[in-house]
């Protein structure tokens, strides 16, 4: 089994895995990123991103470049009840630049932020990888273990940072320990 050394592992590859990705690269941090697809071409639970996320996208620069993506806008919402028509929520009183929900399919968005994550040397994208368990030094996580297209890899981090559902309920704050058994899954 293959292993390495990283500051951060993310298991992970959704909205905020990736997220979180991009912006640890950015801040100079080594981070280990698994996901399991070998691309992001496939169904997700949504497909908006909302004006607090557009919000952050001005904040880091990238608003611009990222509506650029083909998307439709959602400005409010209403409701048809016999003859009436309800407006149910707007967002123009939102106190953001983009007062709308912008509707894209997730595979852009998270094709945006990995094309910008991989700008930074410290960013390690690994498709086609899916963690399989954490590693432990004694009862505190250590990393994460791995199946890749290359064979298993161990990979341990300074911050083990699991987004994956399996997985999540046994991580613990980097350096602390687990109150409850460590291979129980809940």
């Amino acid at each position: 089994m293959t292993s390495m050394k990283t500051s951060c592992c993310i298991a992970g590859g959704g909205p905020a895995g990736m997220m979180l990705g991009f912006l640890l690269a950015r801040a100079g941090v080594a981070v280990v990123l698994l996901e399991k697809h070998k691309d992001f071409l496939r169904d997700f639970r949504g497909d908006t991103v909302h004006p607090s996320t557009l919000e952050m996208m001005q904040e880091l620069g990238l608003l611009e470049e990222f509506l650029q993506i083909p998307h439709s806008t959602l400005r409010e919402m209403s409701l048809q009840i016999g003859d009436e028509q309800l407006v149910i929520g707007h967002f123009e009183h939102l106190p953001v630049h983009c007062k709308f929900i912008a509707m894209m399919p997730q595979w852009d968005f998270l094709d945006f932020l990995a094309d910008h994550a991989r700008r930074y040397s410290t960013f390690d994208l690994r498709m086609s990888s899916e963690a399989t368990d954490l590693v432990f030094d004694d009862d505190r996580v250590a990393g994460v273990r791995a199946t890749t297209p290359d064979g298993e890899i161990e990979i341990h981090a300074i911050s083990p940072s699991v987004a994956t559902a399996a997985i999540r309920p046994c991580v613990s704050a980097p350096g602390s320990v687990l109150k409850t058994s460590a291979r129980r899954w809940t």
